[in-house]
């Protein structure tokens, strides 16, 4: 015990802030998304998953999070506990991602960049003080980008078995992630096709779809629910068919899908807007009323897909508004973020943005393929993201790979192994 504190002491004021700032951030209420979380740990605990009406929203999130946090609903724990879990998920996150630095880099940059990862991002202080799943999420993607180049240079089943694992809880906890691992399973058999005799398909294959082995069971229950396979949420059809918005000063931002739309309550960061959202959706979302989750995402889908082909130019833009929002948290449609976290956000992103492009110039010059692979992922991830609405929030889980990316610039091109990819 005293070798493990002596050896992540200089990692202990990252815990202490955590902690500190959980305890006084946090409320004894829910914001946000937190009920639902804590409502389907509530299901969990009567036995099923998904609101058994079929009503919408009755699988909006997978349940990874709501696993971690059914002991703390049934013991009927205080809120701030599963908070501070929270607070230990990023702290061991920043850990593993240390960890990840170290394959190539000297103690001190690797030191100072998870300092960056743990505290830079504009998101880190909410993560830790909401019933969220960015902080587990955080935590998922370090140990899994810790195990898969530890198998990509050991070749351990025992490696194999810990990234399978983790970055099978990930799915279950975002499952958009489902969609980035399937697209990079087909990427890696086009990269074998290419480069057939650089790269094992059979190891490629495992890392694609091995995650996928332990969310079988919850693909099997959402089948018997909706006799769909492969479905993993009703929130999908929400996502697109606000991000199809073919209105102006609309920009693709997610707003519910419901007659009581338009309005928003002032929160830490932002406050509410003046927008046309109700005259605008109010009629189509009118339609919707009556029918059940599945029917009503399937509907939400086909309306969004009709307005993408309709409105192919103000879809682009609505990508590129994505990627403001993503980036600098800036725009959205009912709210408007107040200017002194605006300026934060434009100024964490400025410090980070041309060094990230810098490391994949270098990337590519050097071809270090498990980073190759790991920008690839990235690179799904990004995509996908952009074509669905989107908020800042929703990068901050991957930033230890973004990191991991950007420590590339500090690598010595003397030290880099130009061994074959696996």
């Amino acid at each position: 015990m005293i070798d493990w504190l002596k050896k992540w002491s200089v990692f202990l004021p990252l815990l202490i802030i955590y902690l500190f700032l959980t305890l006084i951030l946090s409320k004894n209420s829910f914001q946000g998304d937190e009920g639902r979380y804590v409502s389907f740990s509530e299901n969990i605990i009567n036995g099923h998953y998904a609101n058994s009406d079929l009503k919408p929203g009755f699988l909006w999130n997978g349940p990874g999070y709501p696993i971690i946090l059914t002991p703390f609903t049934y013991f009927k724990v205080p809120l701030i506990y599963p908070k501070i879990l929270n607070s230990l998920f990023l702290f061991v996150g920043v850990i593993f991602l240390y960890k990840c630095l170290r394959f190539k880099l000297n103690h001190k940059i690797s030191v100072f960049l998870s300092y960056v990862s743990g505290i830079t991002h504009p998101f880190f202080f909410l993560s830790i003080s909401l019933i969220l799943t960015e902080s587990l999420s955080y935590f998922l993607i370090s140990v899994s980008l810790f195990y898969f180049i530890k198998f990509f240079k050991s070749h351990k089943n025992i490696d194999l078995f810990i990234f399978s694992l983790s970055s099978g809880l990930l799915i279950l906890t975002k499952v958009f992630f489902s969609y980035v691992f399937l697209v990079c399973g087909v990427i890696s058999f086009v990269f074998y096709v290419i480069y057939r005799k650089k790269i094992n398909l059979n190891y490629l294959i495992k890392l694609s779809f091995y995650p996928f082995i332990i969310c079988i069971p919850y693909i099997f229950y959402t089948y018997q629910l909706t006799n769909k396979v492969f479905y993993w949420s009703d929130a999908g059809g929400s996502s697109l068919y606000s991000m199809s918005t073919p209105f102006e000063n609309e920009y693709g931002d997610w707003f519910p899908p419901s007659e009581n739309l338009g309005g928003l309550s002032n929160t830490r960061t932002s406050y509410y807007k003046e927008n046309n959202l109700r005259e605008n959706h109010s009629k189509f979302f009118k339609s919707l009323i009556g029918l059940n989750g599945i029917e009503k995402d399937k509907r939400l889908k086909k309306k969004a897909i009709e307005n993408i082909t309709s409105n192919k130019i103000k879809y682009i833009k609505n990508i590129a508004y994505n990627f403001g929002r993503i980036s600098i948290r800036h725009p959205f449609t009912n709210r408007q973020v107040y200017p002194l976290f605006l300026m934060i956000f434009v100024f964490h992103f400025s410090i980070l943005f041309l060094p990230f492009i810098l490391s994949i110039k270098k990337l590519f010059f050097n071809l270090i393929y498990e980073k190759i692979i790991v920008l690839t992922f990235f690179s799904v991830f990004l995509v996908g993201t952009l074509l669905l609405s989107a908020e800042s929030r929703f990068i901050f889980p991957i930033y230890p790979i973004i990191i991991y990316l950007i420590s590339n610039l500090f690598v010595n091109e003397k030290t880099i192994n130009n061994n074959s990819c696996i």
